[in-house]
């Protein structure tokens, strides 16, 4: 492998299943450290059109914005914009990393609990969705109205409603309260109510509860859109990814399909418009579309027997995988080194980080063997990994992508370096 940041490397070594050889892994240690995400771009546009058409299945008139805060790379966020998605964005900085890509303003949806009054003027004057959810952004709206009457824009309103046995949500307007936020509205000619919005986080994301929701959405859009439909519906996200067995298994419960959450929402909105004027059912996934495409590569350091506990050190941590510190283990491969008088260990034991943090257990009661120069392979950790990822004692890790299509590696993000840490502070 040639050294190139800034393009692609070859690799005869890696197959389209991900299936990766020690050869392979000591290549790109070599190149790019002892630690690394490695992405499956492939993987995430097909994720992309199986989402997306098992919507359109029942229900046409069905696009995806894709949740920018569950996974910024600007490589995953071109790929949506290069099939039509929109960019679902909830600050001014993912706003910028948008327009930087080239994303048109009017596929952009601004959502979020804090935006300024600034923020909201650009959105608007440039065409995009600006989704409010809190009174302070309606009387931002009303200013911004006032100032430019010749400008007409385009704003959604986040509802929050209970959700039987879940409760409700800390964002949105109250959905019994609603008519007080359109009578507001219709003192403004320029300002258009386009749509509703919602994003629940329901504790087992199952198809009863989205299916709750779509049935509660349409019955608020009727309410409030009594002459003709609006724009848009937007049901949010929230949507399990794929995953392995392994994984599946320690939630306790049924882990939808795609395809059942495509039944259990859209043939509610088919059935409720039938004559073709249907509003745009716009969905906002992150989780489901990004979890699943990623891997995450730690070398094991060393290994370790203190009292009766078992440890092996890798070159990653917990915030590498798992920075919202869930207690579940993530599917993991083992990938043997070439170092056959290497220390091992043997039996139940922990994976752990080279944090100084007691909590930072990568894998708790792994089974099997593991030796010094091993590599292991996590799985499913596409999804608020990166983006949440503090420089915590060490810079972050590098990110590399990979398609089957070419058999190349392309540098979705480089090693961090002392510079990009510091550079901030002041000396």
């Amino acid at each position: 492998m040639s050294k190139n940041q800034a393009g692609t490397v070859k690799t005869p070594h890696l197959e389209r299943n991900f299936s990766l050889s020690v050869k392979t892994l000591d290549a790109l240690e070599h190149e790019y450290g002892d630690s690394f995400y490695l992405v499956d771009l492939d993987a995430f546009a097909a994720n992309y059109h199986e989402f997306i058409n098992a919507f359109r299945e029942f229900y046409p008139n069905t696009n995806i914005a894709y949740s920018y805060k569950t996974n910024y790379t600007p490589r995953l966020c071109q790929i949506v914009d290069h099939f039509g998605g929109y960019a679902e964005v909830v600050s001014r900085m993912e706003y910028d990393l948008a327009r930087s890509l080239g994303v048109e303003p009017r596929r952009i949806i601004f959502n979020g609990p804090y935006k300024t009054q600034n923020d909201i003027e650009l959105a608007l004057k440039y065409g995009s969705i600006v989704n409010l959810d809190w009174p302070y952004q309606i009387d931002a709206v009303s200013h911004i109205a006032r100032n430019f009457s010749g400008t007409q824009m385009r704003v959604g309103l986040r509802v929050a409603f209970t959700i039987p046995p879940n409760g409700s949500s800390r964002f949105g307007f109250n959905a019994e309260e609603l008519g007080d936020v359109f009578k507001t509205f219709r003192e403004l000619d320029n300002v258009e109510i386009a749509g509703l919005h919602c994003h629940f986080l329901t504790r087992k994301r199952s198809v009863d509860d989205y299916r709750f929701i779509a049935e509660r959405m349409l019955a608020l859009t009727v309410e409030h859109f009594p002459s003709a439909p609006p724009r848009f519906i937007n049901l949010g996200g929230g949507f399990f990814s794929k995953m392995k067995e392994a994984l599946r298994a320690q939630f306790g419960f049924a882990v939808p399909s795609y395809g059942q959450y495509a039944q259990a929402i859209a043939p509610q909105l088919a059935a409720h418009y039938p004559n073709g004027e249907a509003p745009e059912l716009i969905l906002e996934p992150g989780i489901c579309l990004t979890a699943d495409v990623a891997k995450f590569v730690a070398r094991v350091i060393d290994v370790n027997v203190i009292r009766v506990r078992k440890l092996a050190l890798v070159s990653g941590s917990i915030y590498d995988i798992k920075p919202t510190l869930n207690s579940r283990n993530l599917p993991i491969e083992v990938v043997r080194g070439a170092y056959t008088d290497a220390r091992r260990i043997n039996g139940k034991l922990d994976i752990v980080g080279y944090t100084c943090m007691e909590h930072d257990v990568l894998f708790a009661g792994f089974e099997g063997e593991l030796a010094a120069g091993d590599y292991v392979v996590f799985d499913n950790v596409g999804a608020y990994t990166n983006v949440l990822r503090p420089p915590f004692i060490r810079e972050c890790p590098p990110m590399l992508g990979w398609s089957s299509k070419t058999n190349t590696f392309e540098v979705l993000k480089r090693k961090e370096a002392f510079n990009d840490v510091f550079k901030t502070y002041a000396f």
